[in-house]
């Protein structure tokens, strides 16, 4: 009955997979024309498609004249449209070129889905005409986001409270370096409102209630150390990011040693995003494989994806004093159904000064026996060498690392791996385990 069974599903999984291919033969054949004219013309330089035709519902356009000048443009698969039905998160790759510097590869994201664009438009429309389609050009100028016109001095925390993650308890502080640094505009590096432009206001807020991650690589430059992509510039709903290296995933079954220099480097992000000389707080609230690049010549761990980044200045912590403010705050790791479970509060995150989630989130979701992803169990440190087995210190880290058996003890643990990785990470101590 089994072997029945076996074959059974063996045939249907033929069938299944002739079906699909002969799918996409058909939809080849269709599209033959569009293919070809996909392949011929630059889609960047058209300003519907990159949706400068929405502006000021937009990101920027500082890279505005790179895209209309053809400087931009789709790498092979990314041309085609039909494409776009798999490409759910709309990231694409491609190249730009200057004259005298060359080509360099790129990432482009509309920062969104199709949906979650659609939906912010009749949000707009809403809340200025009570129509869910309207004239969106027209409608900016009658909604929040130009509530902040000239004469308003500062952006403040009572405005953009709870917009998105990166505001969720935003203090004033970060609030001038947001608009200090915020790269859409000609006259960036003053903190005063007043000196932005209608549209570039209205730019601003939009980007920070729809998705932030522009204003966290901003805020947070690369240039600086800080572990994010580089911001390039924005077209419309188009924004333009350096291009890092290939995802985390990539490297999951790659040599024991590389692996154990890429789980130091993740626990070094955790470190510096938690306790560094800005006194931010900047907490990841969604960490998974897909959510880190390694650099392809120094080896370099960056986060790729900074939507859901929660920032809590210690300072305006430790100058007003909320409730348990100076309590050290452990996450408490709980079981699910899911891939890449975390268990937070946000406002414990926004009112505590010392507070464990990065270490949790980085080895419960990624290095940990626990952590899953697409099927995979085990985590980056999966099935170590016998010798690292069997002294059962590494082990022993991560799962307290991940699920802590004793109070507090995760801030410990995760100080002890950093020293483990860091010295089974050196030459010289590589024969320690």
């Amino acid at each position: 009955m089994m072997r029945f069974l076996s074959l059974k599903f063996s045939r249907l999984y033929r069938c299944s997979k002739f079906l699909l291919v002969a799918g996409l033969f058909v939809i080849v054949l269709m599209n033959t024309h569009s293919l070809l004219a996909s392949f011929q013309r630059n889609e960047l330089t058209d300003r519907r498609f990159v949706g400068l035709n929405k502006c000021p519902a937009c990101f920027g356009t500082s890279w505005c004249r790179k895209f209309m000048n053809g400087q931009v443009s789709f790498e092979t698969w990314g041309r085609l449209r039909f494409l776009d039905f798999f490409n759910v998160k709309n990231v694409y790759f491609a190249q730009y070129g200057e004259p005298r510097e060359g080509t360099r590869r790129v990432v482009l994201k509309r920062l969104g889905s199709n949906q979650e664009l659609a939906d912010i438009d009749q949000k707009i429309c809403k809340r200025a005409t009570g129509r869910p389609r309207c004239d969106l050009i027209q409608s900016m100028y009658k909604t929040e986001f130009a509530r902040l016109n000239g004469d308003v001095r500062l952006l403040t925390p009572e405005v953009v409270e709870g917009w998105s993650d990166l505001v969720h308890c935003p203090s004033q502080r970060l609030l001038d370096r947001v608009v200090r640094r915020y790269a859409e505009t000609k006259d960036s590096g003053s903190f005063l409102l007043k000196n932005l432009k209608d549209t570039e206001r209205m730019q601003l807020l939009m980007t920070l209630a729809f998705n932030p991650e522009p204003l966290v690589l901003q805020s947070f430059p690369s240039d600086e150390g800080w572990p994010f992509a580089k911001y390039l510039g924005a077209c419309g709903r188009m924004v333009a990011e350096n291009y890092v290296g290939e995802e985390l995933w990539s490297f999951y079954n790659a040599p024991w040693e590389k692996r154990l220099d890429l789980a130091k480097q993740l626990m070094d992000i955790a470190e510096q995003l938690t306790n560094n000389d800005f006194d931010f707080a900047l907490y990841l609230l969604d960490v998974s494989f897909d959510n880190f690049a390694v650099g392809p010549r120094d080896g370099k761990v960056i986060v790729v994806d900074a939507e859901n980044v929660i920032v809590a200045d210690k300072r305006l912590i430790k100058q007003n004093k909320p409730e348990n403010y100076d309590v050290w705050y452990e996450s408490r790791a709980e079981e699910c159904d899911k891939e890449t479970c975390l268990s937070f509060s946000k406002d414990i995150l926004c009112s505590r000064v010392t507070v464990d989630h990065n270490y949790y989130a980085v080895c419960q979701n990624l290095l940990s026996r626990h952590a899953t992803w697409r099927g995979a169990t085990g985590g980056l440190l999966h099935d170590p060498p016998a010798d690292v087995v069997s002294s059962g210190v590494l082990e022993a880290l991560l799962d307290e690392c991940a699920k802590p058996t004793r109070q507090y003890g995760r801030f410990q643990a995760a100080k002890d791996l950093r020293d483990y990785l860091t010295q089974h990470t050196q030459p010289s101590n590589s024969g320690l385990r």
